[in-house]
């Protein structure tokens, strides 16, 4: 049988860090904000700037949602293929306006966050554990973008790019195991 809250890995210094070693521990989630980071450092100084305060929001309000659904939901496919071709806008080098990478990110910082926070659902400390992997994003996010602020060499454009298919072949590999392995 397994554990009921299996989705959550004890640390030992309770539910804050257990958040935020949960997006450390969970593949799809931390690709998904390297992978929007991506994409706004693509973009322009703006996108990326806003990035920091727009994803853990996003996080925090889709995860509030989810922690009030009656079952976990299972969208282990739908967020992983969306992750793929997230990872493949990256890859191709688009550069989204912000008008249309804002709303994206938000959307899909919100959707693996209800996910993550239906999963969390019935667990004691799962609003803390989900503040904890908001502030965790909000680290990430921020030393991301920074790290990675135009303007940049051109190489430093060809290795986002590289990551982007990383990101990408990772996401792939890991639909197929959930395809020959469903939930």
């Amino acid at each position: 049988m397994i554990a009921p809250f299996a989705h959550l890995n004890a640390t030992g210094f309770g539910p804050w860090a257990d958040g935020m070693a949960r997006l450390f521990l969970e593949p799809t989630e931390l690709l998904l904000v390297i992978g929007l980071v991506l994409l706004g450092v693509q973009a322009n100084r703006a996108v990326s700037n806003r990035l920091p305060l727009l994803l853990p929001l996003a996080w925090l309000l889709g995860g509030l949602i989810g922690l009030r659904l009656p079952s976990p939901l299972l969208l282990a496919v739908v967020c992983t293929g969306l992750l793929a071709a997230l990872g493949l806008l990256v890859a191709l080098g688009l550069r989204l306006r912000q008008a249309l990478l804002l709303p994206l990110a938000a959307g899909l910082a919100g959707l693996f966050a209800l996910v993550a926070g239906s999963a969390l659902a019935g667990h004691s400390g799962a609003m803390a554990a989900l503040l904890g992997e908001a502030i965790a994003i909000a680290f990430l996010t921020t030393l991301l973008s920074q790290l990675l602020a135009p303007p940049h060499p051109c190489w430093r454009d060809i290795a986002i790019r590289v990551g982007g298919s990383w990101i990408t072949a990772a996401s792939l590999l890991m639909l197929g195991w959930l395809v020959r392995h469903p939930q």
